[in-house]
């Protein structure tokens, strides 16, 4: 039998925890239209996707598709937003 093969440990960081609840990918000014911007830019996005896809989304899912997709764009903001040292490296093979 071949040995395992040895990982090197990194070294230990603080983690970097995010705020929870839900925030908006892009900072946009508080405000009563605040909402409304961002549920225009929700909808527009939708719809061009769902026309460069050609996809037609039907109204009794267009609740669930806006949730899901806002909820994908604060976790790529969250992704985003997470800082990399510049000595990091990415591993050279993966085991699961």
């Amino acid at each position: 039998m071949k040995p395992k093969a040895e990982r090197k440990a990194a070294p230990k960081k603080k983690a970097i925890r995010p705020k929870r609840g839900i925030r908006s990918p892009v900072k946009r000014p508080s405000g009563p239209r605040t909402k409304d911007r961002q549920h225009d830019f929700i909808e527009d996005l939708m719809a061009a996707s769902a026309q460069a896809l050609g996809l037609t989304i039907d109204p009794s899912w267009r609740d669930s598709v806006r949730f899901h997709l806002r909820l994908v764009l604060d976790h790529a903001a969250r992704v985003d937003t997470f800082e990399l040292l510049d000595d990091f490296e990415p591993a050279p093979v993966f085991h699961a």
